[in-house]
């Protein structure tokens, strides 16, 4: 084979090898980069007033019914779960007479308010949750074991904080929704939970951390992903990467007549 020919097929080896590298590159940056998407954005849900109409889950003479829609009964159910029993337990055992009203007009609210969305959700054919979340149990569980002075802060500030969140997803939901159903129950909902909150900040008691949301039921926007995220999109990188890089490299071993073939076709040239 003369010295053009070896130098033609070092040539072109190095294209292929040019080739085959910005491959490997092209999609582990694809893969790494829906990694680290996929890994940020908004967690524990849609963000209040974003993203809420993504795929309609029911095909309702009502109008459609968004999984926002859905989010949102859940949310009311869920927080009538623990919210009621925990307002029953104050108002028999706190020493103050305000905090004791007030969560006595709560428990009597909450029963009324979950029963309505019952009624919503059966009409929807939609299944609610028969119990509190984890997170919610335990602020149930905390303000059972708060007695005296201890026990009216306790109870007043996870119950205002609480509505405020669900106030948020009601609110998000009752200005975007196309259900006459949810509409309505968002409607209702929401002047419930705005007079809650209303009552319990009249205690005196409520504090600037009773008006954050809870990371248990709705996380603010995340520019970057969380650490453990960030983790994951680095691993799913490597893999990538690694993935690629291998089958980059067997499908470049040719078989020995295909190298032959093109060792005879350069020697030609």
């Amino acid at each position: 084979m003369s010295v053009f020919s070896r130098s033609t097929g070092r040539t072109r080896a190095g294209r292929s090898l040019s080739v085959r590298l910005a491959l490997v590159l092209a999609v582990t940056g694809t893969v790494g980069a829906c990694g680290v998407s996929a890994t940020s954005g908004w967690h524990d849900g849609d963000p209040p007033g974003q993203e809420l109409r993504n795929d309609t889950t029911i095909d309702s003479p009502h109008g459609p019914l968004y999984p926002a829609d859905v989010k949102m009964l859940v949310a009311v159910a869920q927080a009538g779960l623990w919210e009621a029993p925990a307002s029953e337990d104050v108002a028999r055992r706190s020493t103050n007479p305000k905090v004791r009203a007030v969560a006595a007009r709560l428990a009597e609210e909450h029963h009324v308010l979950h029963q309505t969305n019952i009624d919503a959700a059966d009409r929807l054919q939609v299944q609610l949750p028969q119990a509190p979340t984890p997170q919610q149990q335990g602020w149930r569980d905390e303000i059972r074991a708060a007695s005296g002075d201890e026990l009216d802060r306790i109870y007043v500030n996870l119950t205002r904080a609480a509505h405020g969140s669900v106030y948020m997803a009601i609110a998000a939901v009752r200005s975007t929704t196309e259900n006459d159903v949810v509409r309505s129950a968002a409607a209702i909902a929401e002047d419930y939970v705005s007079r809650h909150m209303s009552l319990l900040e009249s205690t005196g008691l409520a504090t600037s951390d009773a008006l954050a949301v809870h990371s248990g039921t709705d996380a603010r926007y995340q520019a970057l992903p969380a650490p453990v995220d960030f983790v994951l999109g680095i691993a799913l990188l490597v893999t990538a990467g690694f993935g690629t890089l291998l089958v980059v490299r067997l499908g470049s071993r040719m078989r020995p007549e295909e190298a032959a073939e093109e060792e005879e076709a350069g020697a030609w040239t």
